[in-house]
């Protein structure tokens, strides 16, 4: 009987030590302010890359010198890469209020454009067939949605330079 006992104390234990090691890991991580702010910085360069390579694709089908499965290839991997900008932003734990309100500009900002490569990829759908003529979200031609797409970049941009980027 006094061996169970044992056992059963010293695996309890073995848990109990496993739980407070994991929990000792859940600690927010703290950062400079220059750290964040260049956090920021990094994942604006990335969401302003993707929204320049949405607008490149979008011209070359318009141009007829990609086709429609390649530019939504195109536009799928930049969603991907304004996904990890957005994430690196959400999971960022802002140390001042001037690294937060660059967090809080860079989201907005990466944000639209996903938003607008979300739309480029309803255009694409509809001039390679799709039935999405009629949606009221898919802009009539490839200018409204370069343009579009510009706007979106610029406050990219904008919030790049919020937060001290090139």
């Amino acid at each position: 009987m006094m061996r169970r006992t044992g056992r059963r104390r010293l695996a309890a234990g073995g848990v109990v030590a496993m739980v407070v090691l994991a929990l000792a890991g859940c600690v927010p991580s703290r950062q400079e302010p220059g750290q964040a702010t260049a956090a920021v910085a990094d994942a604006l360069a990335e969401a302003g890359s993707a929204g320049e390579t949405a607008r490149i694709a979008v011209g070359l089908l318009d141009d007829g010198r990609i086709t429609g499965p390649v530019a939504d290839t195109v536009l799928l991997d930049q969603l991907r890469v304004l996904d990890d900008a957005e994430s690196a932003l959400t999971t960022l734990v802002p140390p001042d209020a001037a690294s937060s309100g660059q967090r809080t500009t860079g989201l907005k900002a990466v944000g639209d454009v996903s938003d607008v490569v979300v739309t480029a990829r309803e255009w694409v759908a509809a001039r390679s067939g799709g039935d999405l003529d009629d949606a009221a979200t898919v802009p009539a031609d490839a200018d409204e949605l370069l343009a579009e797409l510009g706007s979106a970049t610029v406050a990219v941009d904008a919030a790049l330079a919020e937060a001290g980027g090139p």
